[in-house]
């Protein structure tokens, strides 16, 4: 008896069905064969095993930390500064930056902890800063950054850094005239902006419209007939005025740009507020 075409395409169908069956039992699934190659490779797979352990060992436990620019406070010298237990240092800010003239030498303080310490015994210290080619400096009270409650004496709440900056009056010995320098400071073919790279204080507040550039802001300096003076940092912007004062430098000593270390005492009376009355608080 003739067999009809569907019953040969049902035994085809048949054979192909069994033959991918026994191709796969032969196989097995793809773990098996993940599992038998392990095996026949095993000397292989143990040194990518090991190679794997060691690379999430390094990344979890022994790689260094990221490099964090914002604060410039490492643990060595912050384990270097001794609480105050009598009047407390006040949290979260450290007084890196200048004090022009408010704090004065304190010789016997050689290191910071004797820095830090002596001030905290002396019911007058309320502020001190450390640097080693400075030593110790202690005083009373200080205003910090953009504080505006408070005394008079101001610290800035930024390293020393570079600035670009010129004088638009006499000052010293020169045989020019006010008008012969502001004509030659105001003028972009004679000006000199590397005149005072050390931070300068007397400036006022940063005035944002003028901080796109040094050239923004000595323009906008000699656009003002009272302006005799401005500095521009590309951080911090554009600051000028009737006159500047306490630049580094000035007193001859070569221009440094390393941070301070200092603290202050908090005080109860203080509410450490910005000229709008919210409260301010520096940046680590």
């Amino acid at each position: 008896m003739k067999r009809s075409a569907a019953g040969k395409t049902s035994e085809a169908s048949t054979s192909i069905s069994t033959d991918d069956t026994g191709k796969r039992n032969r196989h097995g699934a793809p773990f098996s064969s993940i599992v038998r190659w392990i095996r026949r490779n095993s000397i292989f797979a143990g040194i990518l095993s090991l190679s794997l352990i060691a690379a999430c060992t390094y990344t979890f436990f022994l790689s260094p930390p990221p490099n964090n620019n914002k604060s410039l406070i490492t643990p060595l010298v912050e384990q270097s500064i001794p609480p105050c237990p009598t009047q407390p240092w006040k949290p979260h800010e450290d007084m890196r930056g200048k004090c022009p003239g408010d704090l004065k030498p304190f010789p016997p303080a050689t290191t910071i902890s004797a820095c830090a310490s002596t001030c905290c015994s002396n019911p007058s210290c309320i502020t001190w800063q450390f640097r080693s080619d400075v030593g110790c400096l202690q005083g009373g009270d200080v205003r910090l950054g953009m504080e505006k409650d408070g005394v008079a004496a101001w610290c800035s709440d930024h390293p020393p850094q570079r600035w670009r900056g010129q004088y638009l009056y006499k000052k010293g010995g020169t045989g020019e005239e006010d008008a012969e320098i502001r004509a030659r400071g105001c003028d972009s073919s004679t000006w000199n902006p590397e005149e005072q790279v050390g931070q300068c204080f007397g400036l006022g507040d940063v005035k944002k419209d003028a901080s796109g550039s040094a050239e923004e802001c000595r323009d906008a300096c000699c656009g003002k007939e009272k302006c005799r003076a401005w500095q521009w940092n590309e951080e911090l912007g554009c600051f000028y005025g009737s006159h500047m004062h306490g630049c580094q430098g000035d007193d001859g000593d070569p221009v440094k740009f390393d941070p301070f270390v200092g603290r202050r005492k908090f005080l109860a009376t203080r509410q450490y507020i910005d000229n709008s009355g919210k409260p301010w608080q520096m940046t680590l």
